[in-house]
């Protein structure tokens, strides 16, 4: 027996170490291979029957790898653009679905031909994508922004297309095409339990050729190897002579044209409806995890990676048709286990390219010397006496629906100074905030519906439960960085929000009766809806009064140094992972409290109440107000509510807001809030000149915008004030001649 023993070991020894001689590629493709290969032997032996062919039938697998391609043509547009600018394109669907609700419109309201639309809608996509580049994101690259800044703009480019698509679809009287349609050719094929309609030999015929064409491209032509050869060092590309901002548009345009391709092509079995809300996070999820599965370079890996997510989707449908929004829990899961598994190579390709907003738009308190200064003592108490007074007077004029709307804005409001915290101060991008508000939302809403729980113990018990959910999401940050959680976060607030938070899945945990608005206090009857107004702007006042007091604090100086300088900070004997912690808490309880202020104010939980586009939306309205100041962040995403109520601008108040984050991105980093502390620096520095007081602050700051603005001025004035005496007398005359030289 010891002899068998032996001679298995001796057959095995070198099996292991040929397996720990393959890479982490070569090992996944003989993983996977291995899978496949026991499949089809396990089919052909049990046929049609046992358990596999109930659970796994090979016609599902094979819809699957026909959906899955798809897929991964999507992938493919993800990770060039990522190559060639280090960023995540979130605006890869809305670019896609632009064109391709536009030209399906044209097909099937004016009665265009299919086979004219789709070539032509492909080469609008390919235009479109050299476009953004040359007019978007060139000009980033030149002023050479911190990727995750750029990776912003993307957001503002989704939003803003978003809205273009609405408007230019109803214009042509196309609102939507609900269910599948077939491309204008009768074909059909029954294979086991899956028939495959023209719309699934559609793809079987383009994808490969595809494939074959970007194969060609990249391995044959010279651009192709261009652009592999910038994508590996840029800046040894550009000593070479390698002209990379035209590669970037090529590559952009390319994966504008996959973007429409894979739009065009899922349309058909998807249906259509226009708008960043149907074609928003949902759709770019399946994208975005092929990609990050092939470490956002291996196209491959991306193929291989959409096609198994295009089985499992198929799989998911197949065993639970009443439950199809599993997928959304799958797609959650492989993202973060390939994130989480890949993290050490993705922090190093993401090294140096990220940015806090803190360090982006770092802004002063009042200096020191003019704080006890009469003027600026008491105007600040008048401003803040004029604003308290407009948020109380105007909207009591307002009737109960205009009040609602103030309602709904003010929790907005409270989720954008939680994102404050979280990415102004903390560094981390966070597209799922509404998503941790829903998990808050459903705890209250059972503690109402239920309980008839006391409305201050519900606000602290959905507090406590934001800042868990947060905790939870911070545990895999300390890993993943920068866009990349952003990822994350974005596919926990679908997965939430499709999957958890839907009654069709956990019906225990949505209560069924609504959730009514108590007497506060036995005084105050929140069903008026000025008197439940007033409740979310106090919350809003207490959520304000606490961020400012933390960015006073040290925990809040030590949060803003842990992100810019973590090693830094950590020589200085700082637990940063505590304190990152912390801040994701902090984000969480103010977000966990915003959520059951929005079950009050909806009186029910329901599917759809708490949107993954809701997250992005308010992260682009928080930047445009300026993530490094409270104050700028209330009036960005106030402002923006207000702009979403004016019925007549219809779908204009996406455009408005998608230009609007890229104008700020673009020329005031800091957002509103760096243009208001612009304005009150410049009216402090006034009042100094006025009671002759020194600040230095202040008068370094007007040197270097002299400086930036009138260089030759301030050179001529340097030169005359520096007179022959003065130099003679300080350096001797030896060294007149040395100092009129660094003068010039």
């Amino acid at each position: 027996m010891s002899g068998l023993t032996d001679r298995f070991g001796e057959l095995g020894s070198p099996i292991v170490e040929r397996w720990r001689d393959l890479n982490s590629a070569r090992r996944a493709q003989v993983i996977v291979g291995t899978v496949v290969g026991i499949y089809v032997l396990w089919s052909l032996i049990a046929g049609s029957h046992g358990w596999l062919y109930k659970k796994a039938p090979i016609g599902i697998v094979l819809s699957g790898l026909v959906y899955g391609s798809v897929y991964a043509l999507g992938a493919f547009g993800l990770i060039l653009i990522y190559r060639s600018n280090r960023i995540i394109n979130f605006a890869h669907g809305a670019l896609g679905s632009f064109i391709g609700v536009l030209f399906i419109g044209l097909v099937k309201v004016k009665g265009f031909n299919y086979w004219f639309a789709l070539p032509t809608a492909v080469i609008g996509g390919f235009i479109l994508g050299a476009l953004i580049e040359i007019i978007t994101i060139r000009n980033f690259n030149r002023r050479k922004v911190p990727r995750l800044i750029l990776t912003v703009a993307t957001i503002g480019l989704a939003t803003a297309l978003g809205g273009g698509e609405l408007y230019l679809s109803k214009k042509e009287g196309f609102t939507s095409l609900t269910g599948a349609f077939s491309p204008p050719f009768n074909v059909s094929w029954k294979f086991s339990v899956s028939t495959f309609h023209s719309a699934e030999i559609l793809i079987v015929a383009v994808v490969p050729v595809v494939i074959a064409f970007l194969a060609w491209f990249l391995l044959r032509t010279k651009a192709g190897i261009a652009v592999r050869a910038a994508a590996e060092n840029e800046d040894r590309a550009l000593l070479l002579g390698i002209p990379v901002r035209n590669l970037s548009t090529i590559v952009w345009a390319i994966a504008g044209a996959l973007a429409v391709l894979t739009y065009m092509l899922s349309a058909p079995f998807e249906g259509v409806k226009p708008g960043i809300t149907s074609n928003g996070p949902t759709v770019l999820l399946p994208l975005l995890a092929a990609a990050v599965v092939a470490r956002m370079e291996s196209l491959p890996t991306a193929f291989f990676a959409g096609l198994g997510l295009g089985i499992a989707e198929q799989l998911v449908h197949w065993n639970a048709p009443n439950h199809p929004d599993i997928i959304y829990l799958v797609y959650l899961i492989v993202i973060i286990v390939a994130l989480l598994a890949q993290s050490g190579k993705l922090s190093r390709a993401y090294a140096g390219t990220v940015s806090s907003w803190a360090a982006v738009a770092a802004l002063k308190p009042v200096p020191e010397e003019l704080r006890k200064v009469p003027e600026v003592r008491w105007g600040k108490w008048v401003l803040l006496a004029l604003a308290g007074a407009a948020f109380l007077i105007v909207p009591a004029t307002w009737g109960p629906a205009n009040q609602l709307l103030a309602s709904y804005a003010i929790v907005w409001t409270i989720i954008g100074v939680s994102l404050v915290v979280l990415t102004g101060w903390g560094g981390h991008m966070s597209l799922g905030q509404f998503g941790i508000a829903g998990v808050a939302a459903m705890v209250a809403a059972n503690m109402v519906s239920h309980w008839n729980a006391d409305f201050f113990f519900v606000i602290l018990a959905a507090g406590a439960t934001g800042g868990l959910v947060a905790v939870l999401v911070g545990l895999p940050a300390l890993r993943i960085k920068g866009m990349f959680l952003g990822v994350t976060t974005l596919a926990l607030a679908v997965a939430l929000d499709f999957y958890f938070l839907n009654s069709n899945n956990f019906s225990a945990w949505i209560p069924s009766s609504g959730v009514d608005r108590p007497l506060l206090l036995q005084r105050f009857d929140l069903n008026d809806q000025y008197t439940m107004y007033l409740v979310c702007l106090s919350f809003l006042a207490v959520s304000i009064l606490a961020t400012m007091g933390l960015r006073k604090a040290r925990a809040g100086r030590v949060l803003i140094a842990a992100e810019n300088n973590d090693r830094a900070a950590q020589a200085a004997s700082v637990d940063t992972t505590r304190v990152k912690l912390a801040g994701f808490a902090i984000s969480g309880i103010i977000a966990g409290v915003a959520g059951a202020l929005t079950i009050y104010l909806l009186t029910a939980l329901n599917p759809g109440s708490f949107p993954a586009i809701d997250s992005i939306t308010i992260f682009g309205y928080s930047v445009i107000g300026g993530l490094g100041s409270v104050t700028g962040v209330v009036i960005g995403v106030l402002v923006f509510k207000y702009i979403e109520s004016i019925t007549a601008l219809g779908q204009y108040h996406l455009v408005i807001a998608g230009i609007s984050l890229l104008w700020v991105l673009t020329v005031v980093p800091g957002g509103i809030g760096q243009v208001v502390y612009s304005v009150r620096d410049a009216a402090l520095r006034w009042i100094a000149n006025r009671r002759g007081i020194l600040v230095p602050s202040l008068v370094a700051d007007k040197r270097v915008e002299g400086i930036a603005d009138h260089a030759e001025d301030e050179s001529n004035l340097l030169s005359g004030a520096l007179s022959d005496s003065t130099i003679d007398l300080v350096e001797g005359n030896g060294r007149r001649s040395e100092l009129e030289g660094v003068i010039k």
